[in-house]
């Protein structure tokens, strides 16, 4: 059994947004699965953490917690872009009597 640290611990979380983000498949379900509130409340747990250790880590552990908050934040702006073009084009449709 793999010893936890703290770099296990934001993996961990690390790979389940990234999951919610639908970039990766879900382990249990083998299919992507996007869940952006779930996504946005990993990262809101990241940022807890990154505050509450500010000042306690190792540079090691310092820079894994920040690569993996950097890239889910950039992965969920993405995601939520995305999304709001999707709703723009399907409005615009609707609008222009476009079923």
């Amino acid at each position: 059994m793999q010893n936890v640290d703290f770099s296990v611990i934001v993996n961990m979380f690390g790979m389940e947004g990234m999951v919610a983000l639908g970039k990766m498949k879900h382990p249990a379900m083998d299919s992507l699965n996007k869940n952006l509130d779930h996504a946005k409340f990993i990262i809101d747990i990241l940022s807890v953490l990154e505050d509450k250790t500010k000042g306690n880590l190792s540079d090691t552990e310092h820079r894994t917690l920040d690569y993996t908050l950097s890239n889910l934040r950039l992965n969920y702006v993405q995601e939520m872009s995305s999304t709001s073009e999707v709703s723009t084009a399907s409005d615009d449709d609707n609008s222009n009597g476009v079923a």
